[in-house]
């Protein structure tokens, strides 16, 4: 009977963690609230599209518990530092498409289906003005991309440290090789909100090699290794 029991919590704790991969979003008084979520590592954000406008971002890995609680280990927080390297828990509800999150509730939104890019990525090498690849070295500083719902986010952290550099997101498309950025929020430059941007995407196993023109028109090539 403990073997059994045992056994249907493992069950009840990996369908719920299934269930939170996705997008889920709620917008009230203008202001748009979007959970990211793979398998085992999510983001949340908070953004005012109309006005342009960043609020915050925070996240790191979770798991799901058997008791309506989620547990995320916090990589980053943009507002409050403090709980970076920290276990915090929130209580949650899942509805077939809708969640109750921190008692607030949340809708699923986007693309139900996993592409090439779904998933968490960090950053491995990028070119230099001559074209070359230079690597970067893993340490606590860091920039990830998580990738799911057809959602996409990139952020620039220090684990160690707790800082928190900058980060954009919004939804994307991936026709072929044709990886497309709507930004739809951006903490450093609200000027980027609203830009779409096209770049080349070729995925190799466990690598992502993106390349194009930046925002301002500089060419970028950059690696980018699934977590």
């Amino acid at each position: 009977m403990k073997f059994l029991a045992l056994f249907l919590s493992f069950l009840t704790l990996n369908s719920l963690a299934q269930n939170l991969k996705g997008v889920w979003q709620r917008t009230e008084n203008g202001r748009t609230t979007t959970i990211i979520a793979t398998e085992n590592y999510l983001t949340v954000n908070a953004y005012e599209l109309e006005g342009k406008k960043f609020i915050e971002s925070w996240g790191g890995k979770y798991e799901v518990g058997v008791t309506n609680e989620v547990f995320i280990e916090v990589d980053f927080h943009s507002n409050n530092p403090s709980i970076v390297n920290s276990s915090q828990s929130y209580n949650i509800n899942l509805k077939k498409k809708n969640l109750e999150f921190a008692g607030e509730k949340y809708a699923k939104v986007g693309a139900q289906n996993d592409n090439a890019l779904s998933g968490l990525w960090r950053i491995t090498a990028r070119a230099n003005e001559n074209g070359e690849m230079n690597p970067m070295n893993p340490g606590p500083r860091k920039t990830y991309k998580i990738m799911s719902g057809g959602y996409f986010q990139w952020f620039a952290i220090n684990t160690q440290t707790r800082e928190f550099f900058g980060t954009g997101g919004g939804k994307y498309t991936l026709e072929g090789k044709v990886y497309t950025e709507n930004i739809e929020f951006f903490s450093r430059d609200s000027n980027r909100v609203g830009a779409v941007l096209s770049f080349e995407a070729e995925v190799k196993d466990k690598e992502w090699i993106h390349s194009g023109k930046s925002s301002k028109g500089d060419p970028i090539k950059e690696i980018w290794t699934k977590q």
